[in-house]
Formats: structure tokens, C-alpha cells, sequence
């Protein structure tokens, strides 16, 4: 029996060096990568840009800096899939050079990038545009349970933040969300305007009404967008286990969808102006399991043009607005390995943000940059996957 023992265990010893040796000789590659501008910078190579790289099997990371003309070989690699995230603040002697307006501003990219013995020479086209005054502090979307278990996705809410030390007018401010799925479903169909980066589709879009001076918003404060404005913890109609109050003096504007059956009830918060309602039954829902969420004015809002989705056989329209109107844009995905469903430009959001599920009664948070004279400067790197953080529960006006 003893002799049997030390059988099986020499056999195990020889099979975990075999492991071991065929551990070792799995061949290292160096990746070659090249990050460059977009088409209508002056300058295609974007040197000295920072890179991640992860693993997207393992998670194991890599970081690296591209050279002056923006190339970089990655040593010691493994062939699979990455996740590449690149980051550079452009200087305000760059950005004249880059674009004529000498206003400092972060370029971003994202990119699933497959590394195999061979490979050519990998783009990482980085894209970004200046800041703008309006941004999305929080975003409250994932929804609640009720105390029966049920789930409860009408105290959705969009916190806007007036970033600058400039008083910011809401009138004719849009609120809009993509269409496209989350990544929820691994198998689904991805977005099929994904490799249009000049436009973002929108799926709804509202409007605040005004005369471009009835509605201020003061440095460093926010307004409040609801999906239905009443105080969810107490009302009737509400749900005890919701973490938020919408109603009157807490939220600014509801997304009120009109109806015959009166099924979406009219609170006593303001309306927002429906603009195009290419997907709304008796309530604007935007997606649980994550929303792509922008922010724009186009003083010619109602003339957009509407367009199918590429390789979609559905006949539903979205709004295709150029990605220069754009104030802000968050791309809200199911899980932090969904980045082949990203809906949002690089432009506007090199990276995306998840919450840990839906009816989760968690939030996406803006981070704090700094303070300045008591004024909270809120992160925006155009990047949410930096920028924000996944909180609960959600705060209105923190």
C-alpha cells in the first residue's frame, strides 16, 4: 500500500511539472500599439497618451505610455482579449495646435483589443472635446424592490450640475437616452450606430421649456429631473422601500407622457416638454440594467432627422444629433466586462459605468475634482468609467 502511495504521488509531482513547464511556455508577445487623433485634428499621431491594458479573462493589468508619435510595443504579453483605456489632458498649446482653440481639454478611448503572435499594429484612435457647463452629477436608474420583493423603477432621477462659477440657463436644455441593450444578455445585438462616432441616436428626448432666461442654475448647484415627481417613500402610489422623495420643491421637472387611459397621473412637478418619443408606454422608462443618458441643446431641436438602426430589421426611428451639440453623455452599461455594447462616442464617454444589478438602489455618482471658494468642481475627464463611482442610495443634492 505504501509503495502504492508513493506511485500516485510521483505521477502527481510529474503531472504539476508538466503543468508548470507548459505554464512556461506559453509565448510572450509584444503587442505593437499606435494612439491617434480623429480625422479633423490637425495632427493624427497623439503622443505620450497614457494606456491601461487588462487582461479581460484574468484582470491582470498593464500600464504603459506611448512615445512622442504615439507608438508603444507592450512587452510580455499573452495572446486574449484586452481592454484598452487610453487618457491624455491635451495643453492649451496643444489644443491650439490641435484644433485652433487654445482651451485645454482630455482625450479618452476605449477599445477590446485582441492580442495574438503577429498582430499588426493596433489603432487606438483617443477623441475628446472641450468641457462644457452642464454635467450629470448623478444618475439614479437601476431602480428599488418593494417590501413584497416586487421591483420599482418609477424614482428614476438625473441630477445636472452647473460645473462652472457662471450662472447657466436651463432653458431648452435637452434630457435624452440612447437606445440599445445594456449587455445584460452577453448574446444580444450590439448597437448598431456603434461605428458612427460622429453622431449619437437618441431614443426619447425632453425638453425644459423657457425663454432662455426663466430657469437658472447657479454655480455649483443642480436641478432635479424625475421620472414621475412624488415623494416615493410615502405616497400612495410609491413604493415605503424606495431610498428618494421627487416630489414638489425636491424635483425641478417630470417626464409626464399624456394618455387617454391616464395611466402615467400627472404630479404637481413641472413637465418637461416631449420632443420625440420613439420608445414610451405610460412612463419614460429608461433602461434598469443601464441607459445610455445625454445632455444637449440644438436650437433646432423638433427638425433633427430620424434614422433606423443599422442592421436592425425593427422600423423604429432615433434622433441623430452631431456629437458637437452635446453637453454631456454618460454610457451606463450592465457589467464591467459589457464594453462591446457601448452605444456613447469616445467622444463623449471613453469609457462606461455599471451598477452591481437592477432594482439595486444604487446610483452612479460623479466624483469631486476639487474645491474652490466652498464650489464643488466635479470630475470630467469624458471618461465615465473614471469620473464616476457607484454609490447607495442614491442622494438628491448631496
Amino acid at each position: 500500500m505504501q509503495r502504492i502511495k508513493l506511485t500516485y504521488i510521483a505521477v502527481a509531482l510529474l503531472l504539476l511539472a508538466a503543468c508548470r513547464k507548459e505554464y512556461r511556455d506559453v509565448p510572450l508577445i509584444g503587442a505593437p500599439l499606435a494612439t491617434v487623433y480623429p480625422q479633423h485634428f490637425n495632427k493624427h499621431e497623439a503622443g505620450n497618451v497614457s494606456l491601461t491594458i487588462t487582461n479581460k479573462n484574468t484582470g491582470e493589468q498593464f500600464k504603459i505610455v506611448s512615445d512622442a508619435n504615439g507608438r508603444v510595443v507592450v512587452p510580455d504579453m499573452i495572446s486574449g482579449n484586452y481592454i484598452v483605456e487610453a487618457f491624455k489632458m491635451v495643453s492649451a498649446e496643444e489644443a491650439l495646435e490641435l484644433t485652433g482653440v487654445n482651451i485645454p481639454f482630455p482625450v479618452n478611448a476605449t477599445k477590446l483589443v485582441t492580442i495574438k503572435n503577429g498582430m499588426a499594429e493596433e489603432e487606438i484612435p483617443v477623441n475628446g472635446t472641450n468641457p462644457q457647463p452642464l454635467v450629470f452629477k448623478e444618475i439614479y436608474y437601476t431602480g428599488s424592490r418593494t417590501p413584497a420583493n416586487g421591483t420599482y423603477f418609477s424614482d428614476q432621477f438625473y441630477e445636472i450640475y452647473n460645473n462652472t462659477d457662471q450662472i447657466i440657463y436651463a432653458d431648452s436644455l435637452c434630457i435624452a437616452n440612447t437606445g440599445g441593450n445594456a449587455g445584460n444578455v452577453p448574446t444580444a445585438r450590439t448597437w448598431g450606430f456603434k461605428p458612427d462616432q460622429d453622431y449619437v441616436y437618441l431614443q426619447n428626448v425632453w425638453m425644459i421649456p423657457g425663454n432662455g432666461t426663466e430657469h437658472p442654475i447657479q454655480p455649483g448647484q443642480s436641478i432635479i429631473i424625475a421620472q414621475d415627481g412624488i415623494n416615493h417613500k410615502t405616497d400612495p402610489l410609491g413604493n415605503s422601500n424606495s431610498p428618494v422623495n421627487l416630489g414638489l420643491g425636491v424635483a425641478d421637472w417630470e417626464s409626464y407622457v399624456p394618455r387617454a387611459d391616464n395611466r402615467d397621473l400627472d404630479a404637481d412637478v413641472p413637465n418637461l416638454e416631449a420632443i420625440y418619443l420613439g420608445s414610451v408606454g405610460f412612463d419614460w422608462l429608461t433602461g434598469v440594467f443601464g441607459p445610455g443618458m445625454v445632455i444637449f441643446k440644438h436650437k433646432e431641436v423638433k427638425n433633427l432627422p430620424l434614422v433606423t438602426e443599422p442592421g436592425n430589421t425593427s422600423t423604429a426611428q432615433y434622433m441623430q444629433l452631431p456629437v458637437k451639440y452635446v453637453y454631456d453623455a454618460v454610457d451606463c452599461l450592465a457589467n464591467p466586462t459589457a464594453i462591446s455594447f457601448k452605444r456613447i462616442p469616445n467622444a463623449l464617454d471613453a469609457g462606461f459605468k455599471s451598477c452591481s444589478g437592477s432594482y439595486v438602489s444604487e446610483s452612479l455618482r460623479r466624483k469631486v475634482a476639487r474645491t474652490e471658494n466652498g464650489r464643488r468642481i466635479l470630475q470630467d475627464l469624458n471618461n465615465s468609467s473614471i469620473d464616476f463611482e457607484t454609490v447607495k442610495p442614491p442622494l438628491v443634492r448631496w
